[in-house]
């Protein structure tokens, strides 16, 4: 299926213009998928690309990068020595700047303070750079490249994708079935190849939902204050302070409530 071409032209075309940009996704949300492509497709561009991923060391991370860059590993002495990390920081970042070298680094908030602070060096000295994440913390480089929010898919597009999904292994939904599977998975192209899978092996019944997309409770909440002003109203009209009082109480209670919710969400330290 041809998924996130829109995010992937966007991002290609951003590339091309020698903007570095960070994409922001959920897990499974397919960020990998759109590296991989965007990569192919700038490569027909005559781009040279390397794709990293924090494997746990500094060091390795560094090495995988310089090996698809063609970036010596060993000293020129009489008696090669292999690069220190630092060493390989900085022969790196001769090489990024180049033009037509793109580096993708994915899930870029594994990426400890040392290697993120290096990345800010490559963007500083003209280095171009697609990051790619979920949920970064709120600083140094990820505060300082433009951004792209992949968005959830349409239905019809994970209802197909779970259809090919289930066919590639032999498996017959019927609508219901899809239904049920959708609801766990949400929009998540992820998500929806794993209930597919689930459904394939007998569990995963319990309904378990683990995507981040939520219902906008802003109309319940409305709701709830036109009945609380009901109540205060029909308690005036009768003469009953108990009704009067109660609904002022409900009123204030809920404002608080609102108040304490916004200062929570405004407090978070992600993007």
């Amino acid at each position: 299926m041809q998924l996130r071409e829109a995010e992937i032209q966007q991002v290609v075309s951003a590339l091309l213009s020698q903007q570095s940009v960070l994409v922001l996704g959920e897990p499974g949300s397919g960020k990998s998928t759109l590296a991989q492509k965007v990569a192919r497709t700038i490569g027909d561009q005559s781009y040279q690309t390397a794709i990293a991923n924090y494997s746990g060391s500094a060091k390795e991370t560094l090495v995988a990068i310089a090996e698809q860059l063609n970036v010596p590993l060993e000293t020129q002495d009489e008696k090669p020595r292999p690069l220190t990390a630092e060493q390989l920081r900085k022969e790196l970042l001769k090489n990024l700047p180049h033009p037509k070298t793109l580096l993708i680094i994915d899930d870029a908030h594994r990426f400890p303070a040392s290697l993120r602070y290096w990345l800010e060096e490559v963007l500083r000295e003209g280095g171009l750079l697609l990051l790619l994440a979920y949920q970064p913390p709120a600083k140094d480089i990820f505060l300082k490249m433009p951004r792209i929010e992949m968005q959830p898919l349409k239905n019809d597009e994970i209802r197909s994708l779970m259809y090919q999904e289930a066919l590639a292994h032999g498996m017959t939904l019927n609508p219901h079935q899809f239904a049920e599977l959708q609801q766990r998975a949400g929009n998540n192209p992820g998500l929806a190849k794993r209930v597919v899978h689930e459904a394939l092996l007998g569990i995963g019944e319990a309904q378990s939902t683990d995507h981040h997309q939520y219902i906008d409770g802003t109309p319940f909440l409305l709701a709830s204050l036109t009945a609380i002003g009901i109540v205060r109203f029909v308690g005036l009209g009768l003469g009953d302070k108990s009704l009067y009082i109660i609904g002022g109480i409900a009123t204030l209670a809920a404002i608080a409530l609102k108040t304490v919710m916004y200062t929570i969400n405004r407090r978070s330290s992600r993007l």
